[in-house]
């Protein structure tokens, strides 16, 4: 059995402190009562930020507490949505550090609505879902009226509506028939991001979370599209890991966010954290012993099945495999504790087994009911017992402001809730291709990319280059009499850059480079989300290449360089700030007539 040691504190000229928050004893479902946790941990949280004071590493002089100074840390993930929920309801910014559970999550889901229903108007629910969403944000009232409206599929029963002369509807309708016709002339990947630019739905996303979790789902489908796979194969797949649980949620930065953590107690092993949430202290510890045991003794295994329950608890070996189960789980209460360095906040219900963290902490700290409180026998410094209803009553940041603001003149004033929030926009420039040039060249601009970034990452080279090229043609519908030409017309660019020795100092690969790099940039109140071609770094230097497939005469350079100026500048400013650097070079390359210019 493992032996314990007193703990020493590192800092002799003060004490930290232990909260123990004990929730009321209510008859609610295990659901209800985390969501009741959850909502009182958030409480606390918003209570102390800014109010309760730390100490500043380095010169140990004190500052207000951020969000980012504090950790949530659970024994297992099956309540971590109503963590989530009740921060967000609390206006709390977050993260969950290795969470689970991708494509259950809400912006995934609507996504996947999305895909179904470009993959298939006709279906009713995928629609249905699309038309409630931040996307398009129709009500339920006027998406009620269009389901009880005419015959036929919601889609047409929109179309019939639209046509009737409602604008919100109209717009709508047009908006989808649009992405329809869209979808023959641009990657899937990049018309969700069209969409969700043009809907502005990033505004509604703006969570680092969600907008990591949306980016994952687009690099998914890039990778979809990369292998040849149709919206009807990419719908195919989305079906089939509907219901993966255990499909990770796309990791997020952390360094440098205000925003709490929360995280399983195995995850935070090594970490430490200014401020520590450790709740449900009353869940059960989850043995696994069952019929049959394998064990070690003398360095030798040994193994043991017995099915009858009574017997096992009373078998020596059985009794000592439970043991240093309850052994492990103290250990893991110690990983949790000890995460904290200043403030530790533990909850729970009162009501709980013996084999749980509260029944630990009732029985070594000897902790009796009296009355409405609870009373500590065993002197531990720094400790203190709340009740649900204590939280409750401690005053949110708003009210401390307003009980110390001083009397002024009064006036009539209309209460609002307004979240500001920045203003996204993607850096693309599809558009003006489409107008200029024609849905040709923008489909076959889009391969030329898909191209140069499987050479650059190596996934084309020489031998499947022609192959590939051709998959991709296909899946944009080119018939086999237009199939030889488009080939040759990629084929050209190819040739051309071969030529001018482009192909083999920057689009091949290399060390130190990177290709389809995407970003997000929060610049001067707006946000910038993209993608760049290339970026190599040689020694300290980064050069940035921006591929311009189209055609252009000679006289047309000028302007196009002055046009995608803000383009490369957003690019220059996203790669300082991703690598924290000030040495950036920008450049177009012409890949019809390889021409490379700086910006």
């Amino acid at each position: 059995m493992t032996r314990y040691s007193t703990f020493r504190a590192n800092r002799d000229e003060e004490t930290g402190s232990v909260e123990l928050i004990i929730l009321d004893n209510n008859e609610d479902s295990t659901a209800q009562a985390k969501q009741r946790e959850a909502d009182i941990l958030a409480c606390r949280i918003k209570n102390m930020v800014n109010d309760f004071h730390i100490t500043r590493r380095g010169d140990m002089q004190k500052r207000p507490c951020r969000y980012e100074d504090m950790a949530i840390l659970l024994r297992k993930r099956t309540h971590l949505r109503s963590y989530e929920e009740a921060l967000r309801n609390h206006d709390i910014p977050f993260v969950a550090v290795k969470g689970i559970g991708f494509y259950q999550e809400p912006e995934v889901a609507t996504l996947r609505a999305l895909m179904y229903f470009l993959s298939n108007p006709e279906d009713d629910y995928s629609l249905y879902i699309l038309l409630k969403s931040p996307l398009l944000r129709i009500d339920d009232n006027m998406v009620l009226e269009i389901i009880n409206s005419g015959n036929g599929s919601l889609f047409t029963k929109l179309q019939d509506a639209g046509a009737d002369g409602r604008d919100v509807l109209s717009k709508t309708s047009m908006q989808l028939k649009n992405w329809l016709s869209d979808l023959s002339g641009m990657p899937v990947a990049e018309l969700i991001e069209h969409i969700l630019t043009e809907t502005r739905a990033w505004q509604y996303y703006y969570e680092p979370q969600r907008r990591a979790n949306i980016k994952k789902l687009i690099r998914i489908v890039e990778d979809l599209e990369a292998q040849g796979k149709t919206i009807i194969k990419i719908r195919d797949y989305l079906e089939r890991t509907l219901n993966r649980s255990d499909e990770p949620k796309a990791n997020v930065n952390t360094e440098g966010m205000d925003a709490v953590k929360i995280m399983t107690i195995h995850a935070s092993k090594g970490l430490e954290f200014p401020v520590v949430f450790v709740p449900g202290l009353e869940e059960p510890f989850s043995h696994v012993t069952g019929d049959n045991l394998i064990y070690e003794h003398d360095g030798r295994f040994f193994f043991k099945s017995e099915p009858e329950s009574s017997i096992r608890k009373e078998d020596t070996d059985f009794l000592l495999h439970l043991a240093k189960e309850e052994e492990e789980q103290k250990r893991l209460f110690y990983v949790a504790v000890t995460r904290a360095e200043e403030t530790l906040v533990l909850s729970g219900r009162w009501e709980c087994r013996a084999d749980s963290f509260m029944g630990m902490l009732k029985n070594t700290l000897r902790i009796e009911p009296g009355g409405d409180r609870f009373h500590v026998i065993a002197q531990v410094p720094g400790l203190s017992i709340s009740t649900e209803q204590d939280i409750r009553k401690l005053p949110l940041p708003s009210e401390r402001r307003s009980a110390h603001s001083p009397i002024m003149k009064r006036i009539q004033v209309v209460p609002l809730t307004v979240k500001t929030q920045a203003s996204w926009k993607g850096v693309t420039g599809s558009a003006d291709i489409r107008r200029q040039h024609g849905k040709d060249w923008l489909m076959l601009g889009d391969i030329i990319h898909r191209i140069l970034e499987g050479v650059s990452a190596g996934a084309v080279n020489d031998g499947n280059l022609h192959h590939k090229a051709g998959r991709m043609l296909a899946s944009k519908g080119v018939t086999d009499k237009d199939m030889e030409k488009k080939l040759s017309m990629i084929q050209q660019q190819i040739s051309v850059l071969r030529e001018k020795g482009i192909w083999q100092d920057i689009i091949m690969p290399r060390e130190g480079s990177f290709t389809e790099l995407p970003f997000i940039l929060r610049d001067a109140g707006d946000t910038y989300s993209g993608r760049i071609d290339r970026v190599i770094r040689t020694g300290t230097r980064y050069h940035i290449y921006d591929y311009k497939t189209f055609p252009v005469k000679g006289t047309e350079i000028s302007y196009y360089l002055k046009g995608y100026s803000f383009q490369l500048g957003v690019y220059k400013k996203a790669v300082m700030e991703l690598f924290q650097t000030r040495d950036v070079k920008t450049y177009i390359i012409f890949t019809h007539s390889g021409d490379i210019r700086e910006v």
